[in-house]
């Protein structure tokens, strides 16, 4: 059964979530973080209120997934790049701090952190580094902007 119970607090339900939505797919949405760890750093979000991926059937799972891949496309092609990290946190003992279902996208480029393993602590500090840490330093209107309306006009080139 498919949690609703934080649907009217949660951010990702918020309308003006759609601001930073670079890519849709059918009940999925692709989107560029406000509070980016590193560069280019997404969120795959299901446009439901979803808060566990073991809520999924198969058919979600996959498109969940599938819309991943094309956003991680759109995001190696704008960042110049091939390599990337991939997180999903569930529960807040696995440092999830927004209750609905998000996948990190994280493009990676050499050079971006002094060892590529540096990434990993970055999910397990529970202090501002913290990946959903609220703390983090935000993006402004203008450069949100910019950088979804490049993503868009790559999405729409694909």
């Amino acid at each position: 059964m498919k949690s609703r119970s934080n649907a009217l607090f949660c951010p990702f339900c918020n309308a003006s979530v759609r601001n930073s939505v670079f890519l849709e797919q059918g009940n999925y949405l692709a989107l560029y973080n406000i509070a980016p760890v590193l560069p280019g750093h997404s969120l795959v979000i299901p446009k439901e209120h979803i808060t566990s991926l073991m809520d999924m059937n198969t058919q979600e799972l996959s498109r969940f997934f599938d819309t991943a891949r094309v956003a991680l496309r759109i995001l190696m092609k704008a960042f110049n790049t091939e390599a990337f990290d991939l997180s999903l946190q569930e529960k807040p003992e696995a440092g999830q701090t927004i209750e609905h279902l998000h996948l990190h996208l994280v493009p990676r480029m050499k050079g971006d952190l002094a060892n590529p393993g540096d990434w990993y602590p970055l999910l397990q500090n529970q202090d501002q580094t913290i990946i959903d840490s609220l703390d983090r330093i935000k993006l402004n209107d203008t450069a949100m902007s910019q950088i979804t309306n490049e993503l868009r006009n790559i999405a729409a080139s694909l």
